[in-house]
């Protein structure tokens, strides 16, 4: 009997016996926390508004992770606390306690622009007005997480006695770490003030296109320090956020989406314009890539053997109008091939032998001998 006290009283099996414990506590906690978020996710299922499942997907794993580190903390209080580690459990479980805080913290700031942007764009007129607001959202969005983070680290190094100190030792120095600072992080401290000034005046927004270095493009993303470009052919163009205030670029949605798009022909002389007028309005007037404001045919250029036809169409959009003048060039040149093939531009070259000199149009003749002879 005394032996068996013993055993039962001796810490290794006071330490298995609390470890099962804690084990056999976590998994029924997890299994009902699962069974909670379960619950929660269909409950926010059936509700219109998207922000509760949003909030739900967000929390999920930092609340669980909190619960984990509360039994963690009474585990070790109750199995540790005359041991030699004692101090070291706690200094780790205060930077469990640190990180998780942050965390949550991170979190509840994405939850906050995720309600905030969505709010917008139901509240929004237009969607240039919607892009405007979140554009805005997501880059501050990235600077508070961004901050958060840095703040999060700092106070965990700050639990450290030997950094504390460290600390403490060169804010005596302020004046010239500072300028070693400023030096070393001034690209980094440009790209973010870069990024906070494009928040405010916003010469890009999120879907915008644009064209940069001869590339037609979409804004995807705008980053802290970088902004990503779609180019049409699905290609990703990634520039530094400092490149949209240092150098021109061309905007086609600044203040509206639709655009003019221009359709070039070029035929003969005799070629009569009204029936290509006519056939334009046909083609285009159930077309729902036309937004019904402009179409029209000009006569702007002419050549030694042709005259030039512009064809100018407006869209809503960017797509819209290079999808409409590829079919309206399409079906202008068809239209030309059926009615009036005669009047396409045509090229006669004319071939002689080499000992022969063929008169020129002023009546003298031509000198066909090479340079050489």
């Amino acid at each position: 009997m005394e032996n068996i006290e013993e055993i039962v009283n001796s810490g290794s099996t006071r330490f298995i016996i609390s470890a099962l414990v804690f084990i056999g506590a976590v998994i029924i906690v997890i299994f009902l926390y699962r069974y909670l978020v379960k619950r929660l996710n269909k409950r926010a299922a059936k509700t219109e508004s998207q922000v509760d499942n949003f909030v739900v997907d967000m929390l999920k794993m930092p609340i669980l992770f909190l619960l984990l580190w509360i039994m963690l903390k009474i585990y070790t209080k109750t199995s540790f606390f005359d041991t030699q580690y004692q101090h070291l459990i706690d200094h780790a479980m205060e930077i469990l306690l640190i990180i998780t805080i942050g965390w949550i913290v991170i979190k509840g700031i994405r939850i906050l622009f995720y309600y905030l942007e969505r709010k917008v764009k139901e509240e929004a007129k237009t969607g240039l007005e919607a892009q405007s607001s979140v554009t805005k959202f997501s880059i501050f969005e990235r600077i508070i997480i961004s901050l958060i983070a840095v703040i999060t680290v700092a106070i965990c190094l700050m639990t450290f006695d030997q950094i504390r100190s460290v600390g403490i030792s060169l804010l005596t120095s302020a004046g010239i770490l500072t300028a070693v600072a400023g030096l070393a992080a001034q690209k980094s401290l440009s790209s973010i003030m870069a990024g906070i000034q494009i928040a405010i005046t916003q010469p890009i927004k999120l879907n915008y296109v644009v064209v940069i270095e001869g590339q037609n493009g979409t804004v995807e993303e705008i980053n802290t320090t970088y902004v990503v470009v779609k180019i049409w052919d699905k290609r990703r163009l990634i520039l530094p956020i400092n490149y949209f205030l240092e150098n021109p670029i061309e905007n086609w949605t600044r203040n509206s989406s639709d655009l003019l798009g221009s359709v070039f022909l070029y035929v003969d002389f005799l070629m009569p314009i009204e029936p290509l007028r006519t056939h334009l309005q046909e083609i285009i007037s159930n077309n729902p890539l036309w937004d019904k404001t402009v179409a029209n045919i000009n006569v702007t250029n002419m050549r030694e053997d042709s005259m030039e036809l512009r064809i100018l169409l407006s869209s809503p959009d960017s797509g819209k109008s290079a999808d409409l003048q590829f079919y309206v060039r399409e079906e202008m040149i068809k239209f030309i091939q059926q009615n009036y093939p005669q009047y396409f531009v045509k090229r006669k070259v004319l071939e002689f032998q080499n000992n022969e000199s063929p008169l020129a149009e002023n009546g003298f003749p031509q000198n066909n001998k090479s340079n050489h002879e």
